[in-house]
């Protein structure tokens, strides 16, 4: 997840992360999602949309460390897709990054429309 982050980072345009649950972490797994909310917040975003359970810990721990970065949390990938074209402006460099079981390519093909 934070080396998808270091390639956004030197995108050009407005750059958007959208990212889900990570899964199969075990016991540390709320420590890694605020890890990367945590990094994610120092990557010069201009938005970042978390989404999923575990999530929530991501874009809290981003808000905590960069007070000035657009975070949006959605509880579930279902409200994101509803959202989704509301976020995002023509021509933004947009990085979606989640583990296979949250099926974000479902975020890939709304992103195509």
């Amino acid at each position: 997840m934070k080396a998808s982050l270091d390639i956004l980072r030197d995108a050009l345009g407005r750059k958007v992360a959208v990212l889900g649950d990570m899964g199969e972490l075990g016991a540390d797994e709320r420590q890694m999602h605020e890890e990367v909310g945590k990094y994610a917040a120092g990557c010069g975003l201009d938005l970042l949309i978390c989404a999923g359970s575990l999530c929530e810990f991501m874009a809290k721990a981003a808000r905590r460390a960069n007070p000035h970065l657009p975070v949006i949390y959605e509880p579930d990938r279902r409200a994101l897709l509803e959202h989704l074209h509301s976020y995002l402006q023509e021509g933004d460099t947009v990085l979606v990054k989640a583990s296979h079981f949250m099926h974000f390519e479902e975020i890939v093909e709304e992103l195509q429309k």
